[in-house]
């Protein structure tokens, strides 16, 4: 049983009513008065690290907008399983759970390899996102938008930062 110490019971019962009003956590701003406040929504999304939902239609179409930045390191958790090993003197990277690899006659090449690969992969998911979705690839969405997100100077820096290079 959990224990309430130190909570009043009286907020307890606010938020235990079915009669409490909901609050979403987020703000939800209609998109034509985003269009007439852009300005300030973006101010307060950017600078103010608050996201917003801004829906049109009543709530038929709906998006986030999210200071990029702030995106970044919240998709820090989805870290990249890359797998790097050497066979018959040449090194090959791979990401097992996105079918990709990259080779070269050093680590280095093997890992500039994989990042093009998983830069057009990434290029394609995005451009195609409805058909990713549908498939048991769904789920590399957070991977690669954080590897968009990241500037293309850091992405290899991103490819080995749990450590797979070390295991060579």
């Amino acid at each position: 049983m959990t224990s309430l110490i130190g909570i009043d019971k009286q907020v307890v019962t606010a938020y235990a009513s079915p009669m409490a009003v909901a609050v979403p956590p987020l703000s939800i701003t209609p998109a034509t008065q985003a269009k007439a406040t852009f300005s300030a929504l973006m101010h307060e999304v950017v600078n103010g690290h608050r996201p917003q939902i801004v829906q049109r239609f009543g709530a038929r179409d709906e998006m986030v907008l999210i200071k990029t930045g702030d995106l970044a390191s919240w998709l820090d958790a989805f870290v990249f399983p890359t797998e790097v090993m050497m066979e018959s003197g040449e090194f090959v990277a791979t990401l097992p759970q996105m079918g990709l690899a990259g080779a070269g006659s050093t680590l280095e090449a093997a890992i500039d390899e994989l990042v093009e690969e998983t830069r057009v992969y990434a290029a394609d998911y995005f451009d195609r996102p409805a058909f990713y979705a549908a498939t048991d690839r769904g789920g590399h969405a957070p991977y690669l938008l954080r590897f968009a997100l990241t500037p293309p100077d850091r992405q290899a820096e991103l490819l080995l930062e749990h450590g797979a290079a070390d295991a060579v």
